[in-house]
């Protein structure tokens, strides 16, 4: 068997595993990403329905529109496959009557919580159980999905390296966003798929303090705070890197700002391990940011998961009691945000070890190296 079969064949094995815990019948997969996770197969809906059907002590099965068919035929797990017609078709081949007369006579069918709502409203007859099985075992992640993060990490960090050696007075946020296909067009190409996420964007001070903005492409970067966000999805899977930067020497306020900035980092690094609790991590950062009168430049959270998503489980906020574990995968990016002066924000993709943590992304970090006229 080749490694994608054993790794396909193990994530199926493992939800089989939690379907038997739980007592459910069937486990009806609907989201793109969980359908990717388990079967390596990438698909756009376009207003049909795409069901992964899974059985606690048989094979897999496949119901999906009849166009799709022939894109499903793959070798590497075993499955069944059924079709329906389309969106909308003649009286018996609706997608919402064949999915009722499957799951006819079963009771306990599990679905993601995160299914669209017109799913269990057109088969109300359906004993549905809302749950979260792919969501956690996309939590820990294998050797195979560490080796694929891993591999994205790289050259997301390869691409900051980049940005901050050929970034100048006049670059533009458009000529920095070009710039991976230049750096790392090899790996792109090597790596290939639709779906993948290239983005290095830089974010200059006058956007910098709007993390979720975006900048006009014809903007300079200035005197920073400058964001640099290089956020990649490669083959599959994702990580993120990003530094906060600047053209020419800081201001005393500002230094102050980014060490504050570096020392929640720290804190938050100091607490990855397995054991401790994701609320617990943010508790910890924001407790140091708001004993430093901060409290009014928190916009989020210090970091979440990482994997087929840039943000996926778990979430490493307050509310969420998700405990670490050994090979979970997560951003780590404490920040503070200014109107008016600018935001400052590092993240890093990084695995949770048996001990403790390891960077994967690895880019410049101290405020020297992040002054570009040094």
């Amino acid at each position: 068997m080749s490694i994608l079969s054993d790794e396909i064949n193990n994530r199926i094995q493992n939800c089989q595993r939690f379907l038997q815990e739980k007592e459910l019948s069937a486990y009806a997969v609907t989201d793109v990403e969980d359908i990717w996770y388990l079967t390596n197969i990438d698909y756009s809906p376009e207003q049909r329905p795409f069901f992964l059907i899974i059985y606690p002590d048989k094979k897999p099965l496949m119901l999906v529109p009849k166009l799709e068919e022939s894109h499903v035929d793959v070798d590497y797990f075993d499955y069944d496959i059924q079709t329906y017609f389309d969106v909308t078709s003649e009286i018996g081949q609706n997608w919402h009557e064949v999915v009722t007369k499957k799951f006819e006579g079963l009771d306990k069918i599990g679905i993601e919580s995160n299914a669209l709502l017109e799913i269990t409203a057109k088969a109300p007859t359906v004993d549905w159980q809302p749950n979260d099985i792919i969501k956690k075992l996309r939590e820990i992640k294998s050797a195979y999905e560490i080796d694929k993060i891993s591999t994205t990490a790289r050259v997301c960090s390869r691409v900051v390296r980049a940005t901050l050696g050929q970034v100048n007075n006049d670059s533009k946020v458009i000529d920095l966003y070009n710039l991976p296909f230049k750096v790392v067009g090899k790996e792109i190409a090597d790596n290939f798929s639709l779906t993948n996420r290239v983005t290095n964007g830089v974010w200059p001070s006058t956007y910098s303090f709007m993390p979720h903005s975006i900048p006009d492409m014809e903007a300079t970067v200035d005197h920073g705070p400058n964001v640099n966000v290089a956020v990649f999805r490669l083959a599959g899977y994702a990580a993120e890197c990003e530094r906060t930067f600047f053209m020419e020497k800081p201001t005393k306020e500002e230094e102050l700002h980014f060490n504050q900035m570096m020392t929640a980092r720290n804190i938050m690094l100091d607490m990855l391990r397995p054991g401790v609790k994701a609320s617990e991590v943010e508790k910890k950062v924001r407790d140091y940011l708001i004993d430093q009168h901060l409290t009014a430049n928190i916009l989020h959270r210090p970091g979440h998961g990482i994997g087929l998503n840039n943000h996926e489980e778990p979430t490493l906020s307050l509310g969420n009691d998700t405990v670490l574990k050994e090979n979970m995968v997560v951003s780590v990016e404490p920040a503070i945000y200014f109107e008016g002066q600018g935001g400052y924000r590092h993240s890093d993709t990084v695995l949770i070890t048996k001990d403790g943590y390891k960077l994967l992304t690895d880019a410049p970090v101290t405020l020297e190296e992040l002054t570009v006229e040094n």
